[in-house]
Order: C-alpha cells, then sequence, then structure tokens
C-alpha cells in the first residue's frame, strides 16, 4: 500500500468510526442528522481530494479546500468523538451551521472543478503574473543560511509586533518569516544531503525552537510556539498525499512513535496553554523574565489550572457570548465550528431594515479602511481608521446582542455576507473563490514532468491556507488579502531574500579570503 493511500484510508476509517461513538455518546435524532451530515460531506471531501490530480496540478488551492474540511467540520468531529462529547454540544443551532459549513464546501468544490478545467496543470511562465514573480527570485531555492537569516528577522520583529501604531503593524507584517528555518528539512527531504549539513542543522532548529518557545512565554503568545509545527505538520501531510512509496514497517514505528509521543505531550501542552491564559492578565505589566516565571509556576499548579477551566465554563454558560465547543485550549483554535456558529446566530437575528443598513455602513467603512491614508485622501474619503477598532464578530454580537464592541470576536464571512447579500451571495462566494485559487496558483512552480511543487513563500503560508484560505473572518479581510496583504507579503519576502543573498555572498567572500596565504591577501 502506498503512503497516499494509507492516509486517506486512515482519515475515511476515523470519519466512519467516530459514527458508532457518537451514537453511543448522544442518540439523539439532532446529534446523529449532524454526525451523518459531517460524515457524508468529509468523506466527499476526501475522495475529492484523493482521487482527483488536485494535489499535482493545483497543491495549495487543493490544500485550502482540504483545510477547510478539516477545521469546520471534520476536525470537529474527530476532536469532539475522541474527547467523548456530542457532535452539537455548545452549538446554538447545530443543524443549520453545518448546514451551512457543507453547503459553502461544496460550492468552493465546484469551482475548485471549474478552475481546474479550466486552468493548464503544463509549464507555464509566459503570463505576466507568473514571468514577474519568476524574475524578482519568488520561485528560487533559498539556502539554508538563507532561510537562517529570514528566521532570525521573523523572530527579531515579534519584538515590534507588540509595540501599538505603526512599529507594531510593521512588526506583525514580518512575523511569518519567523518559520522559514523549520522549512529546512522538507528541502533536506527533496534535494538531499547536499542542500546542506543535516546534523547540524537538526541540532541548530532544536536551539531555534527553545527559543521560540522561550519568547512565546515571554510574549505571553501561543502562535510564537506553534504555527512553526503547524506549518511542518501540514507541509508533510501534503507530501504525504502525493507520495507513491510504499509503506514500511520502518515507517510505522516511525509514525507509531510521533502519536506516543504527542499523546504523551498533548496534556502538558494544554496545560501551558491554560497556564498561558491564565497569566495574560500580566501581560505588559510584568517583564520578559518574569512573565516565564508567573506562566511556570501556574502551569505547576494543576488545581489551580482546573479551578480556571471549570469557573470558566460556569461563566460562560451565562454571558451572552461563549466560545466554548473544544476543550483542548490548543486544538480550539484549530475548529472554528463554534466562531461560525456565534456568527450566523447573531447574523440570523437582524431582521430590521435599520440594523442591516448598519452593517452595510460598517462593513463599508472596514472595505475602505484597508487602502492606506494617502489613498483615502487621495480619492477624499473622510474615514476614522482609529475608531475601527473592533472586528466583525464583535460588530454582528453588538447589533443582536447590544455586546459591547472589543475583544476581536471571530466573525464569519459567510453570516456577514447572507445578511448583507442573501440568496446572491453563495454566486458572490463563488467568483471570489476562483479569485483565491488563481492567486494559491501563483505561489506554486510548474514544471515539465512531475507535479506541481510549492514555493519557499507557499510553503511559509500553507498553514494560513490551510486554516482559512477560503473562509475568511470577514468579507474586507478578502479585499485586504488581493488589495494589501498579498503584495506586502510578497515585498517583504523578495527583499529580505535579496539581503539574504547579499549577506551570505560577502560572508562568502570573506571566508574565501581568509583562507589565502598572507602573501596572496596582501595582492
Amino acid at each position: 500500500m502506498t503512503i497516499k493511500r494509507a492516509i486517506f484510508i486512515s482519515l475515511i476509517a476515523l470519519t466512519l468510526v467516530a459514527f458508532p461513538v457518537q451514537c453511543l455518546i448522544e442518540g439523539s435524532a439532532e446529534n446523529i442528522a449532524a454526525v451523518c451530515l459531517v460524515m457524508t460531506s468529509a468523506i466527499g471531501v476526501l475522495l475529492y481530494v484523493g482521487v482527483s490530480d488536485g494535489l499535482n496540478t493545483q497543491p495549495l488551492s487543493t490544500m485550502a479546500i482540504l483545510g477547510y474540511c478539516v477545521t469546520t467540520h471534520l476536525g470537529a468531529l474527530i476532536v469532539q468523538t475522541a474527547s467523548w462529547t456530542p457532535l452539537i454540544s455548545y452549538l446554538y443551532s447545530p443543524l443549520y451551521t453545518f448546514a451551512v459549513i457543507v453547503f459553502y464546501q461544496w460550492i468552493a468544490i465546484l469551482a475548485h472543478t471549474a478552475y481546474r478545467y479550466f486552468s493548464s496543470p503544463k509549464r507555464s511562465d509566459t503570463g505576466f503574473f507568473r514571468s514577474l514573480a519568476g524574475w524578482i527570485g519568488l520561485y528560487r531555492i533559498p539556502s539554508a543560511s538563507a532561510l537562517w537569516f529570514m528566521g532570525s528577522v521573523g523572530l527579531a520583529s515579534f519584538f515590534l509586533s507588540r509595540s501599538e501604531g505603526v512599529v507594531g503593524k510593521i512588526g506583525q507584517a514580518f512575523n511569518f518569516l519567523t518559520w522559514a528555518p523549520f522549512l529546512i528539512p522538507v528541502f533536506l527531504r527533496e534535494i538531499g544531503d547536499s542542500y546542506c549539513n543535516a546534523r547540524r542543522s537538526k541540532f541548530m532548529l532544536v536551539a531555534f525552537t527553545g527559543a521560540i518557545g522561550v519568547l512565546g512565554l515571554a510574549l505571553n503568545a501561543r502562535q510564537i510556539m506553534f504555527i512553526g509545527v503547524l506549518t511542518i505538520g501540514v507541509l508533510y501531510l501534503f507530501a504525504g498525499m502525493r507520495s507513491k512509496e510504499l509503506v514500511t514497517r520502518k515507517m510505522l514505528q516511525k509514525v507509531g512513535m510521533v502519536a506516543i509521543l504527542l499523546a504523551i505531550v498533548a496534556v502538558p501542552l494544554s496545560n501551558l496553554a491554560t497556564a498561558m491564559a491564565i497569566a495574560r492578565g500580566w501581560r505588559g505589566k510584568i517583564s520578559p523574565v518574569a512573565m516565564i516565571q508567573t506562566t511556570y509556576h501556574i502551569w505547576r499548579r494543576p488545581a489551580l489550572l482546573a479551578a480556571y477551566r471549570a469557573e470558566t465554563a460556569a461563566h460562560s454558560r451565562y454571558l451572552p457570548y461563549d466560545e466554548r465547543y473544544v476543550a483542548n485550549p490548543g486544538l480550539a483554535r484549530l475548529v472554528s465550528t463554534k466562531f461560525i456558529d456565534n456568527s450566523l446566530h447573531f447574523a440570523g437575528t437582524l431582521k430590521s431594515d435599520d440594523a442591516k443598513a448598519r452593517l452595510l455602513e460598517v462593513s463599508g467603512q472596514f472595505a475602505w479602511a484597508v487602502l492606506p491614508e494617502p489613498v483615502l485622501n487621495r480619492l477624499h474619503i473622510k474615514l476614522d481608521k482609529e475608531g475601527l477598532t473592533y472586528s466583525m464578530g464583535d460588530y454582528l454580537a453588538y447589533l443582536s446582542r447590544g455586546i459591547p464592541l472589543g475583544g476581536h470576536k471571530t466573525g464569519s464571512m459567510f453570516a456577514q455576507g447572507q445578511a448583507l447579500l442573501g440568496p446572491f451571495f453563495p454566486i458572490l462566494y463563488a467568483a471570489l473563490c476562483l479569485l483565491l485559487f488563481g492567486v494559491m496558483d501563483l505561489l506554486i512552480i510548474r514544471h515539465r514532468d512531475g507535479p506541481a511543487t510549492i514555493c519557499t513563500l507557499g510553503m511559509l503560508e500553507i498553514w494560513w491556507y490551510f486554516n482559512q484560505g477560503i473562509h475568511y473572518e470577514a468579507l474586507h479581510s478578502v479585499f485586504a488579502f488581493f488589495t494589501r496583504n498579498l503584495e506586502q507579503m510578497i515585498l517583504i519576502y523578495v527583499i529580505v531574500f535579496a539581503m539574504a543573498r547579499v549577506v551570505q555572498r560577502n560572508t562568502n567572500a570573506l571566508l574565501s579570503v581568509r583562507k589565502m596565504p598572507q602573501w596572496q591577501q596582501s595582492t
């Protein structure tokens, strides 16, 4: 059996096993109906990804299709079943929520099918955008030293990203470079030992991972600690789903060891995430060293962690806004089902014309706020950007329940789009999917022989595409991606990559001079 077939059979088997287990957990008609809906959709998506040639011809967009499935309904089914929790628990309208999720999942698949049919999988660099991307070096393979340079710049940017104003935004824009060194094992696997010194690079990666962990604790930022691991995890999942190698006993042993290791660290990591949530109250009030010490002391007190979880669960029952769904705080942010459910629930209560008009007005303000201040001035548009310090999730909750703005609650473009456009939004969503697939295609490298590969920038962003590539928090987030975020990300990557090459060239020249005999250096 090939690795690809083994992965898809395992995922389908997990999905099928979840059905009888969920029936044992809760046999209500609503829960069984929700499980059947999720199970049918998930198996269909897995068959589409596994049987079609999308992973070879349009790998990034195909991973985005799979990621939507995993993060919205398949992940919820597996995680809730593993924790012995009904799939419908804590959701306002489970059947409606999963029906909406599945509906847009299959709109995306139909759009992807059409996109694959009309886009050529053959090597083509004649298009303007692909030619430009090749000219600026987007498709070049960076050396290991260049990846280390990028990672160092990204790691340093987190110190700036905690600042207010423009400085903080600049720092956040460079954060994605932090995970560049984690791509070294991927290039070692593809290119071989000629790429770099494998043993030294792996040792340095362990040290770099430790530095990231310390920084995450010091800044009380969980995303710093986990995104690199998630990026590599998705990349290896992608490689496995395309691999035609036969499964060997040695491979199974390695997978078993990884599974055992994950099972061992699951509880400590969950406790650490909870400890960081408790310590968040001191963020910005104490020094980074004190923050690490505080988090460690909390982590070492299981009774305090258990009391915090119980208090949070009890307190959330009486709040007008509740994000409870997945019990594990580490996995809670990887499953977006509850956030979509909240947004659909709040948007569904907006029946008056006044509420919809206010939502339309604020949606327009968010869209204009994407543009830089000089552009707005040129267009004679007056907009108070400082007043838009909330998210679309905040505003939907505010319109529905009068919940005060703030907190940056995660929203859903589906809820916002349906509230604004009604039955016309699915058409807009299909068009947006086609545009997003086309942009993702710019980050893949097509070859005359063999499947397409993902360029370095695409690898750095693969977790983002997997997690929310075709379902955003709000419609203006899609607009921001097309008009600003994509261009900004490419520009930053190209500039830092060019700087890394200059530094590497000068370093190599200096080292070659030092190796010369003294009489040659003087000449």
